[in-house]
């Protein structure tokens, strides 16, 4: 099943090669969606990302950077981490501390994002989950303070287009479900296929309507 070329998850598979070799981690912020709620598909994304950038790092033994919004997310990312480092053989490593919880308020989180990202050299940033304004605050203010790259996605209209202008890359609407099939998990290869399937039969089933409609016979 052949995939569309999407530069932003192609240059985090680039930057988490480059990462594990240089030694600076990558941050992963995963927005303030909760999971279980409306949020649960954006927030998963965030998460794939996440266990995609925290399995190389734990293989070569490097750092890893994450911010969370809301609880239901930090054990998941912290379990996450834990099994990475496990995997790599490197279980000692695991600390704890590279997973960051700062509330569940958009303000509030984008704050702890900031600070966190001003606690050390940072190789990229990428911001993708539930965002809203806080999105553009952080990924402006990143851009004009951090020499950094930044990637980064959300589904809400009005945010995606506020961050759009300060990310380098980005994936907005369908493109952010994309996540897991881009980053080689080849579970996902089949949901992705069965949701382009289906898009081709509505668009096909419109086509349709109209002629039939067109010609009288409905």
């Amino acid at each position: 099943f052949a995939l569309r070329s999407i530069p932003a998850y192609e240059r985090i598979k680039q930057l988490a090669s480059h990462a594990a070799e240089s030694g600076q981690p990558i941050h992963i912020g995963m927005g303030t969606g909760q999971l279980g709620g409306d949020a649960t598909p954006e927030a998963s994304m965030g998460i794939t990302v996440f266990d995609y950038v925290a399995h190389h790092a734990a293989t070569s033994d490097q750092p890893v950077s994450a911010t969370v919004g809301d609880p239901t997310i930090l054990p998941m990312a912290q379990g996450i981490l834990l099994a990475a480092r496990g995997e790599a053989g490197f279980p000692e490593r695991y600390t704890g501390r590279e997973v960051h919880f700062y509330g569940n308020d958009p303000l509030a989180y984008g704050a702890g994002v900031l600070a966190a990202l001003q606690q050390r050299d940072h190789l990229a940033s990428i911001l993708l989950g539930r965002y809203g304004s806080e999105g553009l605050w952080i990924a402006e203010t990143t851009r004009r303070h951090e020499d950094i790259v930044q990637l980064g996605g959300t589904v809400d209209p009005a945010a995606a287009t506020l961050m759009r202008a300060s990310l380098d890359d980005a994936v907005f609407g369908e493109e952010m479900f994309a996540a897991g099939a881009y980053l080689h998990r080849a579970s996902h290869l089949g949901s992705l296929a069965m949701q382009d399937g289906a898009r081709i039969l509505i668009v096909i089933g419109i086509i349709v309507g109209v002629v039939m409609t067109s010609l009288g016979y409905w």
